[in-house]
C-alpha cells in the first residue's frame, strides 16, 4: 500500500492558517478593546469638559444673581429674586435668590445658580452703608449726646405726615417708625429716660453709653470705620446784595441770591419759591417768624457762612412739609480754638421751634434746645439734644439723595453646599 506523502503538508498548512486566524482575531479583539478604551476616554473627557463648563456657568450665574439682588435692594426692593420652582433665566442658565433679614440690619442674600445638571450656591451678607448724612436722624463727627427725655424716631413723609404715623406707644413713648438712627465717629451718650427708636452707632474707637432707663431699640455695635464728612462747597452766585430785613409778608422768586444778612422780624413770614439757592453771611428768624418754601418748581438750598439763629416758636418748612425740599448748609464755626483769636459764630436752635429739612454743619457744635422738633436729618461736628427735644428722621430722604439709591456694604461672603 502506497503512502500519501502530501497529507502532512496540507495539515501543516491548515494548522498555520488556523494559527494566523487566531492571531488576527486576537489582534482585532485588542484593537476593539483599545478602541473602546479610546472612545470611553473621549466620552469621559467630553463629559468632564461639559461638566466643568456647566459648573463654571452655574457659578457665574450665581454671582450674577447676587449682583441683581444688591441692585434690587438699592432700588428699595427686598433682594429676593425668583424662587426654587420658578428661577430667573439668565444667558441660558438660571438663578434664584433668597433674602433673609438678620440682626443689626444685615440682610443675607443666598443665590443658587443652575446650568443643566450643575449648580453653585453662595451667600452674601450686606448692610446698608451709613456713609451719607441722609442716613441719620442725628450724627456728630466728634460726639453725639442726648439729655434726659430726648427722643429720636423716624417716619416716611412720602406716605403721610408724622402725626398720622406716630401710632405706636403712648404718652412720652409715643413714636412712629424705628429707623431713627443716631451716631458719631466718636462716642454716643444717651442719658436717663431718653429713647432711640433705631440704632446708636459710635465710632470704631468710641463707645455707646446708655445710662439708667434710657433705651436704644436697635443696634449699638460700633461703626466698622470712620465716616468722612464731605467738604462743604459754597456755590458761586451773584455779588452780595446787602442786608435784608423782612418786616412784612415777603416773597422771593426762584433764582440765586447772595445777602450780607437776612432778618425775619417777629411774627413775619418770608416765602421762597424754588428752585433757589441763597448764600447769606447771617440768617436770623426772630420769635414767631416763618420761613416757608414753595417747592412747586423745585427745592431751596440755604448756605449760611456765619451766624444762624432760629429763635423760639419759629418755623422753617416747605408748604408741603416735605423735608427733602429744604436743605440748610452751615459753614459756621462756633467751636472755641485756644490757638486762634476769632469771633465765634452764633448757631442757635431754640425752644419750641420746628424745622422740616436737612442740616449739614461740619464745623459747628449744634445744640438742639428743649422742645425743639426737627423733621428730617442733622449732621454736624457735634450734636447735643437737650431734654425733651425730638428728632424725627424722614426715611424719604434716603431716596432723595444723589443718585436716588441706597448704598450697601459687604459684611461676609461664602460658598454654600449646592442643594437642588
Amino acid at each position: 500500500m502506497m503512502k500519501d506523502l502530501n497529507m502532512p503538508r496540507r495539515a501543516l498548512g491548515a494548522s498555520r492558517r488556523g494559527a494566523s486566524l487566531v492571531l488576527v482575531l486576537v489582534m482585532l479583539s485588542g484593537l476593539a478593546v483599545l478602541s473602546m478604551i479610546l472612545v470611553t476616554n473621549v466620552v469621559s473627557s467630553s463629559r468632564a469638559q461639559r461638566g466643568e463648563r456647566e459648573s463654571l456657568a452655574a457659578m457665574c450665574v450665581c454671582e450674577a444673581g447676587l449682583s441683581q439682588a444688591v441692585f434690587d435692594l438699592q432700588a428699595g426692593g427686598t433682594g429676593a429674586l425668583g424662587q426654587k420652582g420658578q428661577p430667573i433665566e439668565f444667558g441660558g442658565s438660571s438663578f434664584y435668590v433668597e433674602a433673609i433679614p438678620q440682626a443689626d440690619g444685615i440682610t443675607s442674600l443666598v443665590s443658587t445658580g443652575i446650568d443643566n445638571r450643575a449648580g453653585f450656591r453662595a451667600e452674601l451678607q450686606v448692610r446698608e452703608a451709613a456713609d451719607s448724612f441722609y442716613r441719620w436722624g442725628a450724627f456728630g463727627d466728634e460726639s453725639m449726646t442726648m439729655d434726659s427725655n430726648a427722643r429720636v424716631d423716624s417716619y416716611d413723609s412720602s406716605v403721610g405726615t408724622y402725626e398720622s404715623q406716630a401710632v405706636n406707644g403712648n404718652g412720652n413713648d409715643q413714636h412712629a417708625n424705628e429707623d431713627g438712627d443716631v451716631g458719631s465717629n466718636g462716642s454716643v451718650t444717651i442719658e436717663q429716660n431718653s429713647e432711640v427708636y433705631g440704632d446708636a452707632h459710635a465710632g470704631p474707637s468710641g463707645a455707646t453709653n446708655v445710662y439708667g432707663n434710657a433705651v436704644v431699640h436697635g443696634s449699638t455695635t460700633p461703626l466698622p470705620e470712620v465716616l468722612e464728612m464731605p467738604a462743604l462747597v459754597i456755590p458761586a452766585v451773584a455779588a452780595p446784595g446787602g442786608s435784608w430785613t423782612v418786616d412784612s409778608a415777603q416773597t422771593l422768586v426762584p433764582g440765586d441770591y447772595y445777602f450780607d444778612s437776612v432778618t425775619l422780624k417777629n411774627q413775619k413770614v418770608l416765602t421762597v419759591q424754588g428752585p433757589a439757592r441763597i448764600v447769606v453771611s447771617s440768617f436770623e428768624l426772630r420769635s414767631g417768624s416763618n420761613l416757608l418754601i414753595d417747592a412747586t418748581g423745585g427745592k431751596v438750598e440755604l448756605y449760611v457762612l456765619d451766624d444762624f439763629v432760629m429763635s423760639s416758636n419759629t418755623l422753617v418748612a416747605a408748604t408741603d412739609f416735605s423735608p427733602a425740599n429744604v436743605e440748610i448748609y452751615l459753614q459756621s464755626d462756633n467751636v472755641f480754638d485756644p490757638d486762634l483769636n476769632v469771633d465765634l459764630d452764633e448757631v442757635d436752635f431754640e425752644s419750641n421751634a420746628r424745622l422740616y429739612g436737612s442740616v449739614y454743619a461740619p464745623h459747628a457744635a449744634i445744640e438742639i434746645n428743649s422742645n425743639f422738633e426737627l423733621f428730617g436729618s442733622i449732621v454736624a461736628r457735634s450734636v447735643h439734644l437737650d431734654s425733651n427735644s425730638q428728632i424725627h428722621f424722614d426715611e424719604a430722604l434716603a431716596s432723595a439723595s444723589a443718585g436716588g439709591g441706597r448704598t450697601f456694604e459687604t459684611v461676609a461672603w461664602r460658598i454654600l453646599p449646592f442643594r437642588n
